[in-house]
């Protein structure tokens, strides 16, 4: 397990409906027996906190702040998409697990 977890954000506008679906996301991630910790937060504080994370998803939404959020992404290499809006209505934390892994090529 010296593996290092892959570290999800999930942004919304105040970290309200991404704290529960990162709860799912960790979930899927547990029961699939994937390495990852989900979080959750705010697009405004995505800035100071970009380098702690691999992988960055924009709710639905946020999706207007997609370009400014991957400016910031670019600088510490991380990918950033909208979560699938499906799995979001749904809140399928298998389907974004999907998702996330994808964009990593995982």
């Amino acid at each position: 397990m010296s593996e290092k977890p892959i570290k999800l954000i999930i942004l919304c506008s105040w970290g309200a409906t991404s704290s529960q679906l990162a709860k799912k996301v960790q979930q899927a991630a547990q029961e699939r027996g994937v390495n990852l910790e989900a979080h959750a937060g705010g697009t405004g504080e995505f800035s100071t906190k970009a380098s702690e994370f691999d992988v960055a998803l924009l709710e639905p939404q946020v999706r207007h702040m997609k370009k400014e959020v991957t400016k910031i992404a670019e600088k510490h290499n991380i990918p950033v998409d909208l979560v699938d809006q499906r799995a979001f209505a749904l809140m399928d934390g298998n389907k974004v697990l999907d998702q996330v892994l994808k964009m990593l090529n995982k």
